[in-house]
This record gives structure tokens, C-alpha cells and sequence, in this order.
């Protein structure tokens, strides 16, 4: 879950932390009042496509970090596949983008790319504008939100290893 969301020098954002609460989160507000800042922040360190113009004017950088706790067991999966461990059920992942339009990207404190970002933040975190249900059409998303509540990740797991040894075995047959 996002806990922490801490922006930098980005856009008309000097500086700024978000704290989340447990379940659901909106944003609400006036018309330039910063929920698309906030948004793009969330965006960027979850290794959205970034440039140069959403460095704040004057600033060398713009510095994004988000904090997620009581992570699942498919991102802990994940971060152990890319190399990454969140063992105390912590996740940091932060973001750099300088004014010149280098970018470079944290997990825990460890150098990554921003498709590790994107590939980490696509578990972690659904962003939903006004008419945008397309995720819960997903038959992929309906599984995975089927198999979180039953807490199935072990069973799902075990499915899996077997089917690759199945799998295995049939090629060895033909």
C-alpha cells in the first residue's frame, strides 16, 4: 500500500509529502490546485515516461519517492526476480529527473531503470480518472484480484512449478 509520497522541485511544486491512509484515497480540488502534479509524481516514480519540463523552473532536479508498505507476495516475487529484496515488508522507490532530462531511479536504494519501476509500480498501484474502468475488464486483473482474496499466492505458486514440470515432461515425450 502507498504510504508515503514525497515530491521535490516538480512543476509548480516546491515541496510537498503525502501520507495515505488505509483503503481507498481521492483527490479533490480546485482547478490548478496541484492533484495533476501529484498524480504525474505518482506516475514518474512508478516509471512513467518523464522529460525535462516537469523539472520546477530554477531547480536542478525534481526528486520523487513513494513509500509502500505490507507488500504482497506477487511484488516481494517480483523484486527478488529483478534482483531487489523487501524483506521487512518495505518498498522505497524513488525517482530523479534533472533539468537537463537525465533520469535515474531507486528500489530500496539500490540503482534501477525505469522499467523495473514500471514493471514493480504496474503491482502496486491503480491510478483511475473519471470513465477509466478498462483495468476491471482485464481478465489477467480479475484473477489476480480473485487470487489476492482468497490468498492463493501459495497454491497458485505450487499450480505453476507443477505445470512447468508437466509441461517439461510432454516435450520430453514427443
Amino acid at each position: 500500500m502507498l504510504r508515503e509520497l514525497s515530491i521535490e522541485n516538480l512543476a509548480v511544486i516546491e515541496k510537498a509529502a503525502v501520507e495515505f491512509g488505509s483503503g481507498f484515497n481521492v483527490f479533490t480540488g480546485e482547478t490548478g490546485a496541484g492533484k495533476s502534479v501529484i498524480i504525474g509524481g505518482i506516475n514518474a516514480v512508478l516509471g512513467g515516461r518523464t522529460t525535462k519540463d516537469i523539472v520546477r523552473s530554477g531547480a536542478p532536479k525534481a526528486v520523487i519517492s513513494a513509500l509502500f508498505d505490507d507488500i504482497s507476495d506477487r511484488v516481494k516475487s517480483r523484486l527478488t526476480e529483478l534482483g531487489f529484496s523487501a524483506e521487512d515488508g518495505e518498498l522505497v522507490l524513488m525517482r530523479e529527473i534533472t533539468a537537463e532530462g537525465k533520469s535515474s531511479a531507486r528500489i530500496n536504494g539500490r540503482a534501477a531503470t525505469a522499467a523495473m519501476l514500471r514493471e514493480v509500480g504496474e503491482l502496486l498501484v491503480d491510478i483511475h480518472g473519471q470513465h477509466e474502468n478498462r483495468i476491471l475488464m482485464d481478465t489477467d486483473n480479475q484473477r489476480q484480484i480473485l487470487d489476492s482474496y482468497g490468498e492463493l499466492s501459495g497454491a497458485l505458486e505450487e499450480y505453476r512449478a507443477e505445470f512447468r514440470r508437466f509441461s517439461k515432461l510432454s516435450r520430453r515425450l514427443k
